[in-house]
């Protein structure tokens, strides 16, 4: 799938522009989206403390941690919505979501549309 060599491209741009904390957040949030991981879970994984990796992450993309772990979350649902005839509950798993209540709700608040009405429109 195109989506693993994006984050990839990503990471590898990010090394090369020596961004190589940024590259380990989001090597560590493309290995581990599919589970349950906070921004403590980061944190930890670089070696620092969850204040200042959100303090450096936002301030160097904009975005705090717990967005980029939600929108690849979301790449992956997108996904596998359309591609696949998975249920709704079990994309929310296979996406790191618990609680298929919650994950509708993030899925309708990140793109305006339940994930059944997203897989009916037939969106890529």
């Amino acid at each position: 799938m195109g989506v693993g060599r994006l984050a990839a491209d990503v990471v590898g741009d990010l090394r090369l522009k020596d961004e190589p904390l940024l590259a380990e957040v989001f090597t560590f949030i493309e290995e581990r989206y599919r589970e349950r991981i906070s921004l403590k879970d980061v944190a930890r994984a670089v070696s620092l403390s969850p204040g200042h990796l959100t303090t450096v992450v936002r301030r160097k993309t904009g975005r705090p941690v717990q967005e980029w772990i939600s929108e690849r979350r979301m790449v992956e649902a997108r996904h596998l919505l359309v591609e696949t005839d998975l249920t709704v509950e079990e994309v929310g798993r296979r996406v790191g979501y618990g609680d298929a209540g919650y994950f509708v709700r993030s899925f309708r608040r990140a793109h305006g549309a339940t994930p059944l009405s997203w897989r009916r429109a037939g969106r890529p």
